[in-house]
């Protein structure tokens, strides 16, 4: 199992709204499809995934951060589909989803399962903590949990790369977006 939180930075509260990488290149989603929601939290991006018109299934180990996207989803009013499960562990199958969506997890093997899962004309959206994140004083600490320089772009180097970005204002984060290609 390759956890990158403890249960601890999981469940706390966090934000509802879904992250900006989504939102700043929603025009490039698909109006129906399924989407997959790697690690999902609280499912912040499940629910905006699924408001968007997709089926979505989300997947986190954390019992207590499903029940909070589960609340959430009930108060929004949106459908998505929970599963308790190890994202490493778990079946993604191949060609499944139009979307998949990544955020705050770093496994590179689940990099190759990731490919697979998306189908043909398919978007990836992903976006987690590098090595940088250790210059801040708070997030997580181990690195084995971080990205090197350069990693998430190597990893799905195969795919039609629209946005990549690895930054440290404020926080060390890499962030991408790509199709696979049709």
């Amino acid at each position: 199992m390759g956890a990158n939180w403890d249960d601890r930075y999981r469940v706390s509260p966090g934000p509802t709204e879904p992250a900006k990488l989504l939102t700043s290149f929603a025009y490039l989603l698909p109006t129906r499809g399924k989407a997959l929601d790697i690690a999902c939290g609280s499912g912040r991006n499940s629910i905006w995934l699924a408001r968007k018109g997709l089926e979505v299934t989300a997947i986190d180990l954390s019992a207590e951060a499903l029940h909070q996207g589960r609340e959430l989803a009930r108060h929004s009013g949106s459908h998505v589909v929970w599963l308790q499960d190890d994202v490493e562990a778990f079946p993604l199958g191949s060609n499944e989803y139009d979307v998949v969506a990544c955020f705050y997890y770093r496994s590179p093997a689940l990099y190759p399962k990731i490919r697979r899962a998306i189908r043909p004309g398919g978007w990836l959206y992903y976006e987690t903590y590098t090595l940088d994140q250790l210059d801040f004083a708070s997030g997580p600490r181990n690195p084995e949990h971080l990205l090197h320089p350069g990693e998430l772009l190597a990893a799905f180097r195969d795919l039609q790369v629209v946005f990549y970005r690895e930054t440290s204002e404020g926080r060390g984060v890499a962030s991408l977006v790509a199709r696979k290609e049709q």
